[in-house]
Order: structure tokens, then C-alpha cells, then sequence
């Protein structure tokens, strides 16, 4: 069992999600099996309303994966469930504005939003995990290796050209063409801009400045600036997008055809973004006593991707019985049957323990509701291409902390209490 622990937050997670999540983090990893046995054993019981949908919005990292949960929960319990794709400041800015009925962050609640946060408690889920794909376009090559201190210098600047020493050195052999990097970053307040400086920070070895921020600094002289995942990854594959590059999760890649960089793991391999790389990565992240991940970007797996990360619905503890078990039947299936279609779409299966881990914060939502129906061979077998594109959502912060969730056993993380091992709680 977890200490109900509230973390103290600063700048959106990195340093103290170190600190507080050192205590009581227990590795996510031990129990790779099949996640969906748990979900299969609930009753059906629950009678849905039909006539009620749910409204959510914020993190761009999850909304491909949440875009096939709600059209699968559609098809199986006629139910709507709609979804923005705003980025992670706006979702939290809306949930405790009380805008939508669930939120979508990649990184936890500031200790600047804390105060309005405990006025509506809150579960963090943890629904999604993917890698954050570094995405390029350079006619003529669509192999790049890199480690994290070079990828650091181009974000941060002091890397200009293709073909500087530094990148040339880690791809011996490879046509590298003596042009300016374009680099392209996000311009709205981002849980995916968090995470990724956040990964520079960690193991840039300098190269990166700035610290983990969800208000990415575009580099001085060869940076641009677009909304949304969708709006980075356009600029790239787009006509204007030749020598550029970016990061955004995977699945945009994959949506774009974008080649993406394989990057430099602490066991000095170079690795993809692929499924495989990222559970193998995430199965060393730990689990803090608020229900967040502390993230670890110097995973020691030969395979492990290093820019791998979670994304978490938020939702209130208490709601409108009817409304409640709407979004129950959603949480349960995402977090459940959903889960199969994961690699398909860009993401990688949660690891047993963190299905369980949602599991225990859906079961705290209006405590005592009856079990709610779960989707098993009626959904459809097709996977959904995501709609993109947002909308604004209001410029504050969000929400509440609340009661943590419990997890299976496990070893406690050695690698997480090194502060090498940059891990990072998703607030």
C-alpha cells in the first residue's frame, strides 16, 4: 500500500517527482502478463444511459489511443464518449474549470494548481504508454542514429547542420547533407514538451539548459514554433518540412510516414520507438504514492527506448451516478479490451501492473457503484484512424490530488533513487 502522499510539484514534474517518488515507488515491471484478465472478471451489472456522453480533453500523446477506446465503447454499449485534443495545460486548465467531465495530461498537476485542484478530487489513470518518436525529414535518408547529448544540442541550438561532427560520428557511412536543421517544436503549454526537455535535461549532459517544460524554447535562428502534435508533424511532412525535425508521439509518425531517430539507450544501443522498446522501457518506471509514474530515461534494458512515457485520464472522484458509470465503462475498457489494439495504433500494451493500478482508481470513482458492463467480443477488430486537430481550452491550471491507487507488489527500484536515472513523475 501506498502513504497517501501529496508530492511537491514545481515546474510541472522532473525534480520533485524525484524527491517524493524515491519513498515508496515500486517498480512497474514485475509482472508483464496478459492485462486484461482483471477487467474480464468484473460483473455486468451496471445499466448505461445511452442518452448521456462524456466530454474530455487535453494531453495530444493519448488522443489517437482514447479516439479507438471511445469508437470501440460506441459500437458496444452505444455510448458517447468525445475527446480534444488541446495538449496537456489545457486539459488540466479545463478539468478544474469544470469544462469537461475528465481530463488528459502527460505530466501531473503544479503545486500552482494544487489549491483548485483539491477542490474537485481526482484519480490519475494511467491509460496509454508510447515512446516519444524523434521525427525527421532528409531526402535520401531515413536512418539516423543519435544519442541523447547530440539530440540535446539540436533542440537546444548548438547543433545547426546535419552533417556537424556530432551526428556524423554516431552514423559512419551515411550521405549527411550540409543543411541547416529546421527544428520544430510545440508553441502550447505540453505534457509531450515536458516530458522530452525533461529527457534532455536528464541525459544531454549539458547540452540541454532549459530544464523540463511544458513551454518548449523554440532555438534561437532555426526554430518554429506549431500547435499541437498534429501541427509538428505536419509542418514535417509537408513541403516546407525538408531538412527539419521534431518530436511527437510515434503514432503521428507512423500516420505521416515520417522516419524517426533511432536513439542511443544507456546500453548503447541504438532503438525504434517500437512496442517491444517501450514496454521493455516502461517496465523500470515506478510507481509514486499519488497513482503517477516516475519515469526512467537511463533504463538499463538492451532494448529499452528511452524517451518512453505514460499518458493519464483524469477523473473526479465523485459525479452523477449516470454520467459516472458512462465514464466507468469507458476507463474499464481503456484500460482494458482497448489495451489489444495498443501496438496497432502506436502505442504499447500498459503492463499488468498498471492496468491494475487504474483498476484500483476507477474502482474509488462514486465508491460502491455497481460494476459496469465490459466489452469483450462485440467490439469491432478494426482500428480507427484518429481525427486530428484542437481547440483552444482556458489558459489556467488544474486540479486535485487524489487518494492513491494500489499497485502489486514488487521490488522497490534501485535505478529510480539514482538521480542519473532521470525519472520523471507524470503530473
Amino acid at each position: 500500500m501506498f502513504r497517501t502522499q501529496c508530492p511537491t510539484v514545481q515546474n510541472g514534474r522532473t525534480n520533485n517527482l524525484r524527491r517524493s517518488s524515491k519513498r515508496s515507488a515500486v517498480v512497474v515491471g514485475a509482472a508483464l502478463l496478459s492485462p486484461f484478465v482483471a477487467v474480464s472478471a468484473l460483473a455486468q451489472t451496471a445499466t448505461l444511459d445511452k442518452s448521456i456522453s462524456v466530454t474530455g480533453q487535453g494531453s495530444t500523446f493519448v488522443s489517437n489511443f482514447v479516439e479507438q477506446c471511445k469508437a470501440d465503447v460506441k459500437n458496444a454499449f452505444g455510448i458517447s464518449v468525445s475527446y480534444q485534443p488541446t495538449g496537456s495545460g489545457a486539459g488540466r486548465a479545463a478539468y478544474i474549470a469544470g469544462t469537461n467531465d475528465f481530463g488528459g495530461s502527460d505530466v501531473a498537476f503544479t503545486a500552482a494548481e494544487l489549491p483548485k485542484a483539491k477542490e474537485k478530487p481526482f484519480v490519475y489513470l494511467p491509460v496509454a504508454i508510447g515512446g516519444i518518436a524523434v521525427m525527421y525529414k532528409v531526402p535520401g535518408v531515413t536512418d539516423i542514429k543519435m544519442s541523447g547529448p547530440t539530440i540535446a544540442r539540436i533542440f537546444a541550438g548548438s547543433i545547426q547542420k546535419w552533417n556537424d561532427d556530432a551526428i556524423a560520428k554516431e552514423n559512419s557511412g551515411v550521405a549527411l547533407p550540409d543543411q541547416v536543421i529546421r527544428v520544430i517544436v510545440r508553441s502550447d503549454s505540453s505534457g509531450t514538451s515536458n516530458v522530452f526537455s525533461d529527457y534532455l535535461s536528464t541525459v544531454g549532459k549539458g547540452g540541454w539548459k532549459a530544464g523540463a517544460t511544458s513551454n518548449f524554447p523554440p532555438p534561437a535562428g532555426n526554430g518554429i514554433a506549431q500547435r499541437g502534435s498534429d501541427g509538428v508533424s505536419n509542418y514535417v511532412a509537408g513541403s516546407q518540412g525538408e531538412y527539419s525535425i521534431t518530436y511527437a508521439e510515434t503514432s503521428f509518425a507512423e500516420e505521416r510516414k515520417l522516419s524517426v531517430v533511432k536513439v542511443i539507450n544507456a546500453s548503447g544501443n541504438a532503438v525504434a520507438p517500437e512496442p517491444a522498446n517501450i514496454t521493455d522501457a516502461m517496465s523500470e518506471a515506478a510507481v509514486n504514492d499519488d497513482g503517477t509514474l516516475f519515469l526512467n530515461f537511463n533504463a538499463a534494458g538492451a532494448k529499452a527506448y528511452p524517451i518512453s512515457t505514460t499518458a493519464y485520464l483524469i477523473a473526479p472522484l465523485t459525479m452523477d451516478k449516470a454520467k459516472g458509470d458512462v465514464l466507468r465503462a469507458f476507463l474499464t475498457y481503456s484500460v482494458g479490451e482497448c489495451q489489444k489494439k495498443a501496438d496497432k495504433i502506436g502505442y504499447a500494451p500498459l503492463p499488468a501492473a498498471l492496468v491494475k493500478l487504474s483498476l484500483d482508481a476507477i474502482a474509488k470513482i462514486n465508491p460502491g457503484s455497481a460494476p459496469v458492463p465490459v466489452a469483450g467480443g462485440a467490439v469491432s477488430t478494426a482500428t480507427t484512424t484518429p481525427a486530428a486537430g484542437a481547440t483552444t481550452a482556458p489558459p489556467t491550471t488544474a486540479a486535485a490530488s487524489a487518494a492513491p491507487a494500489t499497485t502489486k507488489k514488487a521490488k522497490t527500484s534501485k535505478k529510480a533513487k539514482k538521480p542519473a536515472a532521470k525519472t520523471t513523475k507524470k503530473k
